[in-house]
């Protein structure tokens, strides 16, 4: 115990060298609650010390209007000061704007349900009783549980600390960086401030800044672009929103509110169901949810099914695609490249080829198929096949096709029809790779196939893949090397001298017209 007493009096001594308005026992209390972890004692004291003078600052600016309107509206009176302030600098201490704004909330109010607060305030704290445990963990990881977005946040996400942590550490670090850009840029803010550039948000600002490297005339440039293709956009929405499908303009549909205004217009009734789904734990947009509300015959607890479901298929329709995603990745660096007849690979037995999947690499055998010689096809690249296996001379070559009816042999290549018994060429290759007694053989078998997704499900059995391209440049090299051709490539001409590229390019065309004898 006295062992801990003297590292909380070193830490307290470390942190008042900091913040000497911080009290010793205030410290003291903050180092226990964060377990003695200085580094977000130190953060959480950042934070306060940023409001402080942020507070400072707009009571600067902004405290004497702030207080000739507390006395003029009465609404503004229930509001606390620094959302006051707030406001000021939302709307670049704009009196009119505040004014009409707070009018709108003094409307709002008077509209709601006087209990609503109460309701609020229950709904609290039987969320903190539900979520006791987590809120226990939030606050071990220094996370403040007295903010209401962590109650929400913990409801929104069923319980679950890790993605709150994650979110919320987001946002933190959200904060900080807009934080450090004020403080970075500051001057040109001010800069910008006095010049007449009026943002909303001041975080576009900071933002542009940093894009622009600090360069205030660029930033200007930016926001005069941004802000004349908002006003063209404006223009052509109210062009096309006043103007019907048969020529008439707004003024001549007066009578009628237009369907768009009808759509995104709440009824008090509207409201109280959107709170009601809200307390219930269902989020969204509010259109959407009141739809979806109607829908279930005004089932709150038939909508949360619904809208839980809705989110489970896209969790789980998000994790599939980023699952395949992953495969394809996987797969495509998975494939063979050959640069020279030599890079083939040792002790291959098996060689497959997705016949379909090849008709249409070469520009005459692609041509054929179009045609609708589709049997000359099979013919050519079997043929093609026959000629290279005879220099290769690997036991087993055999060409796979959806549908055939020529399983004739041709030299050494065995072909094959993937129907009647499988639905194509690649349920066929998959259930040939996953058989027992292949297991150790896929590692001496190479299929031939662009299909990321097939090839996909075969590395994952441990075959070897390799793209339909470059087994046609190996054709080339086997067959014919005289057909390869190196074209040098230079770039634009400049000053400075560009180096010369060597571009490789293979004759697939006068390959098959050598090997085939078929008219192409």
């Amino acid at each position: 115990m006295t062992s801990n007493q003297q590292t909380y009096d070193e830490q307290v001594r470390i942190l008042q060298e900091r913040f000497p308005r911080a009290s010793t026992n205030r410290l003291t209390h903050l180092l226990q609650k964060h377990a003695g972890d200085i580094d977000q004692v130190r953060a959480r004291l950042f934070r306060r010390d940023f409001r402080s003078n942020k507070w400072d600052s707009l009571e600067e600016r902004f405290g004497t209007t702030v207080t000739s309107l507390q006395q003029e509206i009465p609404s503004a009176q229930s509001l606390k000061r620094i959302r006051l302030l707030r406001l000021m600098e939302r709307f670049s201490g704009d009196v009119e704007e505040v004014r009409k704004f707070l009018q709108n909330v003094e409307e709002r109010d008077h509209d709601v349900n006087a209990d609503s607060r109460a309701c609020r305030r229950e709904r609290r704290e039987e969320l903190k009783s539900k979520y006791a445990t987590q809120l226990a963990a939030l606050t071990q990881v220094g996370i403040n549980v007295d903010c209401p977005c962590a109650l929400w946040q913990l409801e929104k996400n069923q319980g679950d600390v890790n993605k709150v942590i994650e979110k919320m550490s987001h946002r933190r670090e959200k904060k900080e960086k807009l934080a450090e850009l004020d403080t970075k840029y500051a001057s040109q803010i001010a800069q910008l401030e006095a010049d007449g550039i009026k943002i909303k948000n001041k975080r576009r600002l900071a933002h542009l800044l940093e894009k622009a490297d600090g360069q205030v005339d660029v930033v200007k440039q930016l926001i005069s672009e941004w802000k004349e293709k908002k006003g063209q956009h404006r223009e052509y929405r109210h062009r096309h929103r006043n103007i019907s499908p048969g020529g008439t303009t707004a003024q001549e549909t007066h009578g009628a509110a237009s369907c768009w205004r009808k759509r995104h217009e709440f009824g008090s009734g509207d409201i109280e169901n959107l709170k009601r789904l809200r307390s219930a734990g269902v989020y969204g947009h509010p259109m959407k949810i009141l739809a979806m509300y109607h829908e279930c015959n005004e089932s709150i607890e038939l909508t949360k099914a619904r809208k839980d479901h809705e989110r489970e298929m896209r969790n789980q329709q998000r994790e599939e695609r980023s699952l395949g995603s992953t495969l394809l990745a996987e797969a495509q660096t998975g494939y063979i490249t050959i640069d020279s007849r030599e890079d083939w690979p040792r002790d291959i037995e098996q060689v497959y080829l997705d016949g379909n999947n090849m008709m249409f690499v070469v520009n005459s055998l692609r041509r054929l198929c179009l045609n609708r010689a589709g049997k000359k096809t099979e013919r050519a690249l079997a043929e093609i096949a026959s000629a290279w296996n005879e220099h290769m001379h690997i036991p087993n070559v055999e060409i796979i096709f959806d549908a055939t009816s020529q399983l004739d042999q041709i030299g050494s290549v065995k072909i094959s029809s993937a129907k009647p018994t499988h639905r194509t060429t690649d349920d066929m290759l998959v259930e040939i790779a996953r058989k027992p007694e292949n297991r150790e053989k896929n590692k001496r078998t190479i299929i031939i196939t662009s299909d990321r997704a097939l090839a996909a499900l075969l590395q994952r059995e441990g075959c070897l893949l390799m793209k339909p391209n470059n087994w046609f440049s190996h054709c080339v090299m086997v067959l014919a090397p005289d057909l390869i051709r190196h074209e040098e490539l230079t770039g634009m001409k400049t000053e400075t001298s560009t180096p010369t590229t060597v571009k490789i390019r293979y004759d697939f065309d006068e390959l098959v017209h050598r090997v085939t004898n078929i008219d192409i």
